[in-house]
């Protein structure tokens, strides 16, 4: 297995941030992380790319351990993780052109020559669509879309494994997300894993083998993306998917939003105050682990 996160958990503030979080990502295979803001996505990719390290549980990168290791030990193995950034100008050095910014990890990791390296960062934009002409500019002159497909060519320059993505979607207008679509969809069939995080949920859908749907730091649902979809019997997963907007007449979103319907339950499950279906074995405490986490699914 390529990662293995299990039982994960971190508390920020004295709640936990993120708990019992548990999945495998084979080589080649797609995950889609799914949930609102706040839900702890971003929270489990940085423990996932070891910039956070977990209270609880532990991530295993190739079999062998990736949590809980100096950073002297887990350096060697960076190459084989690499991370794309919600948005690509702040996640890019502004005084670097694009040729400097593909050739800066090879000249990191000393992998072969000068030539070499401006012969990789030629090929690998290419195979990203970015314009060679573009290459000799800053970010500052390229679109939000030219710059994400930068980004990604950045990560891809050591050849990871894995590619981590924490909302490459959110900057982009629909006609550059669906070219990014395409591109990762490209780059999982040469082998690629993927780690995404969207709230494009059809996106999700299109891209991903595997999904889970994160609330409150906890995992609402996951398995197989298309199922999990088609169903939507967790009854979060199916108020999100109510919420995209459709052109059909008489469409109304599932009642579900921000209000509170009841108190919380502590010790119950995380939805409980904002639930429509929730009745009160609800706020009995729910086991980690289970792949539809709901005591009343709908159907």
């Amino acid at each position: 297995m390529l990662l293995t996160v299990r039982d994960l958990g971190l508390q920020r503030g004295g709640r936990w941030a993120l708990r019992g979080v548990s999945f495998d990502i084979a080589p080649g295979e797609a995950w889609g992380v799914i949930g609102e803001s706040g839900a702890g996505k971003s929270t489990l990719l940085q423990l996932v790319l070891g910039l956070l390290e977990p209270e609880e549980g532990a991530v295993l990168l190739e079999g062998g351990p990736w949590s809980h290791l100096p950073e002297r030990a887990r350096r060697p193995r960076r190459p084989r993780m690499q991370a794309v950034f919600q948005d690509p100008h702040a996640s890019l050095p502004p005084h670097r052109t694009g040729w400097e910014i593909l050739q800066e990890p090879l000249d990191i990791w000393k992998r072969g020559t000068k030539a070499d390296r401006r012969a990789a960062a030629a090929r690998m934009a290419a195979r990203v669509k970015f314009p060679e002409g573009a290459l000799s500019q800053k970010p500052a002159a390229w679109s939000g879309g030219l710059a994400q497909r930068l980004a990604v060519a950045r990560a891809l320059m050591l050849e990871p494994a894995l590619l981590v993505l924490d909302e490459p979607l959110s900057a982009l207008d629909p006609t550059l997300a669906g070219h990014l679509i395409e591109l990762l969809a490209d780059l999982k069939a040469s082998g690629t894993a993927l780690l995404f995080v969207s709230h494009d949920l059809p996106a999700v859908a299109r891209l991903c083998d595997q999904a889970l749907v994160l609330y409150g730091g906890e995992v609402m649902c996951q398995g197989a993306a298309p199922r999990l979809m088609d169903e939507a019997r967790h009854p979060y997963l199916r108020g999100l998917l109510e919420a995209v907007p459709r052109l059909e007449p008489g469409h109304r979103p599932m009642a579900w939003g921000a209000a509170r319907l009841r108190d919380a339950a502590p010790a119950g499950c995380p939805l409980f105050a904002r639930c429509p279906k929730a009745e009160a074995d609800c706020g009995e405490g729910l086991p980690f682990g289970q792949a539809l986490r709901c005591r009343h699914p709908l159907d």
